[in-house]
């Protein structure tokens, strides 16, 4: 291998025990007699600086994963654990992986650097806007520019690739500086016999790296030779905080962590026998529930209405507003089967909410790798059980409206996996209105998008919404943005902006329920936020540690035939639909009997995180007798549903793989 400062391999010394000189083919004859280089010697000073070269870039990948009053940083990176040092080496061997191709250490290094950075820039958003670091799954997000676009402005976009284009070039340039001051031995001048090992050597080296690269891709599989490395202290893995995660394990060990894997590792007792044991228990269960249920579901729509962001701010510290922006939905939630919704995220993670509430599946019960079964799991299947599937065999037709672009997440893909017969989006709704500079369509659109399909179908719908409105960014959406005290700057900007779009989207609900409550039609409507805004900076976030405040949103159950106050537990929405068939009096499938008994006991999940329903947090091996076995049938169910044979789908949950 050549650079422009750095020789290729070395090769053996001559028969007489000589090292080989050469001189520099690009260099003028005399000025490359007058200079002759040792081989070695050029070689031990490219390795040396591209090992420097590796050192920099994984500083800044460190850097990256840095919170704001993070007192642990050095002393984890440096002194605790590994994972700073085994990174250097991961990135040494990528940088030498690349030489061994190009033939160019500076070249190699300005390519290597041109990922380096974006990325570690695109890990230091998300850690701002959602606390968490950026995923191997991540990458799905490159082929939706419109998506990133929300984080990344125009403006930054383009600085930041003028940015890598003058780096490259910065590196080019010093390898040309540098190839004049220490000229690169040429291949030329070498006797045959010493060129064929030299390329022999840079072909073994191209092939040493390829392979330890290559295993990194088998990171979580037995015996791995990079997770071995970052074990050498022992296992420090913090799946239930990745943020930490990475911190303890290096930026390298951390994303290697999260590479793709089975979604739940295969229960010690799942076999056939066993499912079909667990299936007549649960077809048991339903018969004693249904046997006092009088309601149906038959000739009601059922509204699922995920709304982006939709949170209650005033239960926040550190800051105050100067009105309630949801006095309406809170006025619902007193009259409602209502509650709080436990998030598994910080910022984002839409798409797992809307997953847990259209399957029953708890995210906190998949490996801790699977971070978006969306994208990492259904859209893998031809067909996966979920409430879609169910419905449309009882008779309704199945609709999914989210206005905004079909590629985010894979919706597309997996809205047609579920067997969604209609997926309406931004560009085939009946009205796309927006409020005043908000560049998401609104919920006024939304909700009326639900209203024109209720009217122009005879079946009864079954509607899966997911709103926009609320998506950040917040930054000068409306002309009147609530007043906010107790903190100042950007951050009180953007708080108020928030809570101005919060009462947007309060209006056009209770505008919503009031148009279903008018109609001839029976509706029920499942409402609830998917998680807080990625708006917080870290003076808020500082004052809201205590508890899982930033972890909470409103939910509730609605009917357009009556309701009653049934106040709720702490509740993650793969419990939701059970609750709907609840306020519906209407008989359940014996899977939605398994979790309804499961949230009698364990109301909410989180990785790591088991939350009772007498709100209290607990150890699952904590957990009394009942609970215990019926948190081990729901792992069951949804193994079997998953990744398993699917044994009792067709028992537990009639149709809802069809």
């Amino acid at each position: 291998m050549s650079t422009s400062s750095v020789a290729d391999p070395p090769v053996p010394a001559d028969d007489e025990g000589e090292e080989l000189q050469v001189v520099d083919d690009d260099l003028p004859e005399e000025a490359a007699g007058k200079a002759p280089h040792r081989l070695g010697v050029v070689l031990r000073r490219g390795i040396l600086a591209s090992f420097l070269v590796a050192i920099v870039l994984t500083l800044v990948l460190e850097v990256s994963t840095l919170w704001m009053g993070d007192p642990l940083f050095i002393q984890d990176q440096f002194v605790n654990y590994v994972g700073f040092y085994v990174d250097v080496v991961l990135v040494w061997i990528i940088l030498v992986f690349l030489w061994s191709v190009i033939g160019r250490l500076w070249w190699s290094t300005g390519l290597l650097a041109a990922v380096v950075i974006p990325v570690a820039a695109a890990n230091r958003i998300k850690i701002d806007l959602r606390e968490e670091p950026i995923y191997p799954s991540d990458t799905d997000f490159l082929t939706e520019p419109g998506f990133l676009s929300a984080f990344v402005s125009p403006s930054k976009a383009v600085l930041l690739v003028l940015g890598l284009g003058i780096l490259i070039a910065g590196c080019v340039l010093v390898g040309r500086l540098l190839g004049r001051r220490y000229p690169r031995p040429s291949l030329r001048r070498l006797p045959r016999q010493q060129a064929v090992r030299l390329g022999l050597l840079r072909v073994g080296v191209l092939l040493v790296s390829a392979t330890l690269l290559f295993q990194t891709t088998k990171f979580n599989e037995p015996g791995n030779v990079w997770r071995k490395a970052y074990e050498i202290r022992g296992e420090h893995w913090r799946y239930w905080n990745q943020k930490t995660n990475y911190r303890s394990n290096g930026f390298g060990g951390g994303f290697l962590y999260n590479m793709p894997i089975s979604a739940m590792a295969k229960p010690g007792d799942y076999d056939e026998a066993a499912m079909e044991q667990l299936a007549d228990r649960y077809t048991q269960t339903a018969e004693r529930i249904n046997r006092t249920r009088t309601g149906s579901l038959d000739d009601v729509n059922v509204v699922l209405v995920l709304s982006e962001s939709f949170t209650d701010p005033t239960q926040l510290d550190g800051f105050d507003l100067e009105r309630d922006p949801i006095p309406q939905t809170r006025a619902v939630m007193r009259e409602t089967t209502s509650g709080t919704m436990l998030a598994q995220l910080f910022g984002g993670g839409t798409a797992n909410m809307e997953f847990e509430t259209l399957t029953g599946e708890s995210i906190a019960l998949f490996r801790p790798q699977m971070v978006s079964p969306y994208q990492m799991l259904v859209s893998d299947h031809a067909k996966y059980p979920s409430a879609v599937g169910w419905f449309k065999s009882q008779g309704h037709k199945a609709i999914a409206i989210h206005p905004y672009m079909v590629g985010l997440y894979k919706r597309e893909q997996v809205y047609e996996t579920f067997g969604f017969e209609e997926f309406i989006h931004d560009t085939s709704m009946q009205s796309t209105e927006k409020i005043d500079r908000n560049p998401y369509i609104d919920d006024h659109a939304a909700f009326d998008e639900v209203l024109h399909q209720i009217d122009e179908n005879d079946d009864p719908l079954m509607i899966n919404l997911v709103t926009m409105q609320n998506h950040i960014p917040v930054d000068g959406n409306y002309e009147d943005p609530l007043e906010v005290s107790g903190i100042g700057g950007d951050q009180a900007d953007r708080i108020g902006q928030y809570a101005r779009g919060l009462e947007h989207s309060d209006a056009a609900l209770t505008e919503f329920l009031a148009d279903l409550e008018a109609s001839d039609e029976k509706s029920i409507v499942l409402f609830f936020g998917d998680h807080l805004p990625g708006i917080y900076d870290s003076e808020v976030k500082n004052a809201n540690t205590d508890g899982l405040g930033l972890y909470q949103t409103p939910f509730f159950v609605w009917s357009s035939e009556g309701n009653a106050h049934q106040p709720m537990p702490l509740t993650s929405p793969a419990f939701f639909l059970p609750l709907v068939y609840r306020v519906a009096d209407a008989p359940v499938p014996p899977y939605f009997a398994l979790l309804d008994r499961l949230h009698g006991r364990v109301s909410a999940l989180q990785q790591g995180r088991i939350i009772t329903s007498d709100g209290a947090e607990t150890p699952e091996d904590s957990l009394d007798p009942r609970s215990a076995q019926l948190l081990g049938d729901m792992r069951l169910v949804q193994y079997d549903f998953s990744i398993g044979e699917r044994y009792a789908v067709d028992e537990l949950w009639p149709g809802a793989d069809d």
